[in-house]
């Protein structure tokens, strides 16, 4: 058997045990890297940071990829193009500062529409135009509003992205993308294909077959000045797709996005709130974005801290939330009756929009004492209360200033700081008890319903070990956040 195929294996197993008679119709989050749909939690290119990202093309197939950049507060696109990657091809990026704000270069040679600049010097910025109210979709032409965020460039220093393939490519497409001597053989004919006319602009299907998956990527935040990188693989959505489908889109179009899902059944497995056993939870929904939140929904994050000490060490979580922006923005489809489990919607007096999700914290050291008082997020510039309030963000401990200064390892603003927790140990956000009555996903059609918010990322520790031999000793390194998940059932355990 193949190991890509593994992780289906095992749930085609699980399915056939259950009874579940189509396997093939849901979709999950493969533990084993790949997929359809790639999520990386962040990037910076803050306080000398730069963010370093790769796709790997596993498969003997061309592939057509939406490639979409989101900033932070409310998940408004800074910019997107279409990527077409050879069989077996690796493409890399890098996310680097350009003026006041952040932009992208690519020195790979697979085929981008438009083409991407290749060096920093050149690299095509971010863009504002989806946020401050002067831009819209490029295949409908629906303008979009602007939000109660910032509007300024400034506020594409730090975001995610999300990949999405859009479909098999065929034909005479394949072979003007396919590699000869490390090089394709002419990207001007999928370039020249979306222009006025051209054969895509035309009709989007040509050389164009149905979705296969085997996607894997990394990101990698990295200080040339101070020595440190740290790296995360990406979030593989698998089978996203129904079997036979394809959405090859124009370049510029908000669609395909991470609500486009077809298959709006889930796979997760999870215990009840009676059994710490997991159970396979198959669920139906009515729409693909609550399937594919289905997959993050998590009621706890847990994670460590290192701080201070004779290493100078600094600890930060990132807390991303993939799909939260068709909750709570009304310009990415959100409504009044579809904003569970998230609070309220993105809205305020700009330049400070925010939508806030109350959430609980416990911190303990390494000899599981937790401090007396209660523990919650000193006075920070981008946060109300003990909550997060944003699309992507970064939880500190212990650092002082944080209301004024940006966080010590990623140079976010966008903060939540953690005081009095002591210099090690690890640490508990609650994504539910705060909000028992809106941190629940319940639209499952079958009566599944799952507690918490969908999340992901990671945490980021960095160390300076002074003067050793007249070398300064920088270390980094990055975990991603382990979750627990729970299903419940008004009768009964999730299945």
């Amino acid at each position: 058997m193949k190991r890509t195929s593994l992780t289906t294996a095992v749930i085609a197993g699980i399915a056939g045990v259950a009874g579940i008679s189509n396997m093939a119709s849901a979709v999950y989050l493969n533990n084993d890297g790949l997929g359809q749909v790639l999520i990386y939690p962040y990037y910076t290119v803050n306080s000398g940071n730069i963010t370093l990202m790769t796709v790997v093309n596993t498969t003997n197939q061309g592939k057509a990829i939406k490639v979409r950049y989101l900033e932070a507060y409310n998940s408004r696109e800074v910019l997107d193009f279409n990527l077409y990657m050879s069989p077996r091809d690796v493409w890399t990026s890098a996310i680097v500062p350009v003026g006041a704000g952040a932009g992208v270069f690519s020195p790979d040679n697979s085929c981008t529409v438009p083409p991407l600049p290749t060096s920093a010097a050149t690299a095509q910025p971010f863009l504002t135009y989806a946020f401050d109210g002067t831009g819209g979709d490029a295949s409908t032409g629906i303008p979009l509003p602007a939000d109660a965020g910032p509007q300024t460039v400034s506020r594409t220093l730090e975001g995610y992205v999300e990949l999405i393939e859009m479909g098999t490519v065929t034909g005479y497409s394949l072979s003007a993308i396919t590699h000869r001597n490390g090089v394709p053989a002419n990207c001007s004919v999928v370039q020249a294909a979306w222009n006025p006319g051209g054969y895509w602009a035309n009709n989007a299907n040509v050389d164009i077959t149905s979705v296969s998956g085997g996607l894997f990527g990394s990101g990698a935040i990295i200080n040339v000045n101070a020595g440190q990188i740290s790296g995360y693989n990406a979030d593989a959505v698998d089978q996203f797709w129904l079997a036979g489908s394809a959405s090859h889109t124009q370049p510029g179009s908000l669609s395909p996005n991470i609500s486009s899902a077809t298959n709006t059944t889930s796979y997760v497995f999870a215990p009840s709130p009676v059994t710490t056993t997991p159970s396979l939870a198959t669920t139906p929904y009515f729409l693909g974005v609550d399937a594919v939140s289905s997959l993050f929904m998590a009621d706890q994050v847990y994670n460590e801290y290192w701080t201070g000490g004779g290493t100078s060490a600094a600890s930060e979580w990132v807390i991303t939330f993939p799909t939260k922006r068709f909750y709570v923005d009304a310009g990415s489809g959100a409504t009044s009756g579809h904003m569970k489990p998230f609070d309220v919607f993105f809205s305020g007096t700009r330049p400070n929009g925010r939508s806030c999700a109350p959430i609980a914290i416990s911190v303990y050291d390494r000899e599981e004492k937790s401090p007396t008082t209660q523990i919650g997020f000193s006075p920070a510039q981008a946060q109300a209360g003990t909550a997060l309030c944003f699309e992507s963000q970064v939880v500190t401990f212990n650092q002082p200033n944080i209301a004024t200064t940006p966080s010590a390892i990623l140079g976010s603003r966008m903060t939540a700081n953690i005081t009095g927790a002591g210099n090690v140990g690890w640490a508990t956000v609650d994504l539910y008890k705060a909000s028992t009555a809106n941190h629940v996903l319940a639209y499952g059609i079958n009566g599944n319903t799952f507690n918490g918010l969908p999340v992901t990322g990671f945490w980021v520790t960095n160390f300076i070990n002074g003067n050793v031999g007249g070398v300064l000793s920088n270390y980094s390194a990055l975990f991603r956040h382990k979750l627990h998940r729970v299903c419940s059932l008004r009768q009964g355990i999730c299945s």
